[in-house]
């Protein structure tokens, strides 16, 4: 399963950068989500990466904390917000409380969209699920030819 660290290391969206919760870099990645809404607590998920422009909390540190909270609460694999559209720099109270929890939290730069990292992302995911099913069939294969060609358990 692709993992924070995994995401920091691919080309095509190079340039994000760590800024909080390192102790997490190793969360897993099942699903990315974008979290532009303050409802969306009650629909978190464990090892969901969570893309934001900020703008729902921007304007309340007390918002700001409860974000960073919650998607720790819930296990969440990480926050990434894009730069230079409500934040120039992630606020020092959101980068101590990722740090807290162990919460990864990531720069993305402005030239980036949410939906390029999201299928960007998904792409990843999916060449690894498919590089899984592959050698699981490879596998299956060999172990079916056994008795097929007069082999047995011995």
């Amino acid at each position: 399963m692709l993992t924070i660290r995994d995401i920091l290391q691919i080309k095509a969206i190079e340039g994000i950068k760590l800024v909080a919760g390192s102790a997490g870099i190793d969360h897993q990645i099942s699903v990315v989500n974008i979290i532009e809404n303050p409802d969306v607590f009650d629909w978190l998920a464990s090892n969901e990466l969570l893309l934001s422009t900020g703008y729902i909390f921007k304007d309340s540190e007390e918002l700001q904390n409860r974000v960073i909270h919650e998607l720790a609460e819930n296990n969440c694999a990480g926050l990434c917000i894009k730069m230079k559209r409500y934040f120039d720099r992630i606020p020092q109270n959101m980068i101590d409380l990722a740090n807290k929890y162990g919460l990864p939290l990531l720069e993305l730069p402005f030239e980036y969209t949410l939906s390029k990292v999201i299928a960007i992302i998904n792409e990843k995911t999916n060449a690894d699920y498919d590089a899984l099913n592959r050698r699981s069939l490879d596998l299956h294969n060999t172990l079916f030819k056994i008795p097929l060609e007069g082999g047995g358990i011995s």
